[in-house]
């Protein structure tokens, strides 16, 4: 037989003066109870008045937790970025983002502070009050930079050369006279091929914002108000777990907003296709003595500036596929992305020395973007400033995650 709580109860506050006085807790008090106005009874009372059985909460109280906090997760949840067709693969995503989610939103928050960093050096190329137009060379630059923002997503091959792949990848983005050789599929020119590109990952761009904007707002809406009946029924057990379920599921939608604003593609795996097929082009263009001579006689280059080249026709080190998977929003374990290396070495290289406008000089700024800083570390390249994502994530789920155990730990309400 299930215990009757609330007959047991009335049982003992009824007798607590003779019958049950020496069940009565008259030992230091904590929390919300201390302002109790019925007597307390101890573990010892309640297992003899009550038994030890267990008692499952009303329909309506479960009922009420479910809608208010079980049905609003699952609505984020399923507006996480997944990927299509790939149930092995979001059923780990999501054993990821649950198990390690101070790790998956230092990922997250990294590549939107990268993204904002190309799109920072895409606002300084030109003007504060000047509107390039598509075919300038202002257009070519943003669409290098958006492309290499998609690339920090995905996975580079374990085997790559660091320094090497960077000098490959800054050709790859950033030079507009390397010719393509006659093997490629698409002889249209470098530049030509880029802009399609861009074109076509802009159009492949998941949406879908609004849908998760309006579930964090509900979302909101259920801690506000369980936050409100929480303190004005101070003592009811139910209103205080719901609150308690709101604070430790609270970094959730901040993860799922921030995954939104860090959107992947539709279909990850076709465009890390076209994004190999874009470099392995490259990489044959170079290999080709033809080729490589035109473009040094081009850009007044010489071959010290390709000594670095030993390595490219060698199968080991530069396999057929640069990228080999989606690596972005906590996919893979320490995935730090090929865009911040690329974007210091623009930097520190040319950008910091003219400012605003410095896409203005023309052939110097588009030689010193191709040739680089000469970074020693290349694609292996960390940054300290990386500490700060970690620290913010570290405080939002911490806080949260720990406000719900003082909640359930310090704050006790009678069962």
């Amino acid at each position: 037989m299930r215990p009757d709580f609330e007959a047991c109860g009335q049982e003992f506050v009824r007798g607590s003066k003779d019958t049950y006085s020496h069940y009565v807790y008259n030992g230091s008090v904590h929390g919300v109870l201390r302002s109790a106005e019925t007597p307390l009874i101890t573990v010892q009372g309640c297992r003899a008045l009550c038994g030890t059985g267990t008692a499952y909460y009303p329909w309506k109280d479960s009922s009420n937790s479910i809608t208010t906090w079980v049905l609003p997760i699952i609505g984020l949840l399923v507006q996480a970025p997944f990927e299509s067709n790939q149930a092995w693969a979001t059923i780990l995503l999501l054993a990821r983002w649950i198990g390690s989610p101070i790790a998956v939103l230092s990922y997250i928050l990294w590549n939107i502070k990268v993204t904002g960093k190309c799109a920072l050096m895409v606002d300084m190329a030109t003007k504060y009050d000047e509107y390039p137009p598509s075919d300038s060379e202002f257009s070519i630059m943003r669409d290098s930079l958006y492309i290499l923002a998609i690339m920090n997503q995905y996975s580079v091959s374990p085997g790559m050369p660091p320094v090497e792949g960077e000098r490959l990848l800054r050709l790859a983005l950033f030079s507009n006279l390397l010719p393509l050789p006659a093997s490629c599929n698409d002889r249209t020119s470098l530049v030509k091929r880029r802009i399609e590109l861009a074109t076509n990952l802009r159009e492949d761009r998941k949406k879908g914002v609004v849908p998760v904007f309006v579930s964090f707002l509900w979302f909101v809406f259920s801690l506000g108000l369980s936050i409100d009946l929480a303190f004005t029924d101070i003592g009811t057990n139910q209103t205080a777990h719901n609150l308690a379920i709101g604070f430790l599921m609270g970094w959730l939608p901040i993860l799922v907003l921030a995954s939104t604003v860090d959107r992947n593609l539709v279909s990850a795996d076709a465009i890390r296709t076209k994004l190999n097929r874009l470099i392995s082009d490259v990489r044959c263009a170079l290999l080709d003595p033809e080729i490589l001579s035109t473009y040094m006689h081009d850009t007044h280059t010489t071959p010290e500036d390709f000594s670095w080249m030993h390595s490219l026709g060698d199968q080991d080190y530069f396999p057929k596929d640069f990228f080999t998977g989606f690596g972005g929003q906590g996919r893979s374990h320490w995935h730090y992305g090929v865009a911040h290396p690329l974007l210091a070495g623009i930097e520190s290289k040319f950008m910091a020395g003219y400012g605003r406008d410095w896409l203005s000089q023309g052939y110097a700024a588009r030689l010193a973007i191709v040739v680089g800083s000469r970074n020693i570390n290349g694609l292996k390249m960390f940054d300290p400033r990386m500490v700060w994502q970690i620290l913010a994530s570290l405080f939002v789920i911490g806080g949260s995650v720990g406000g719900a155990f003082i909640l359930s730990c310090k704050f006790l309400t009678p069962g």
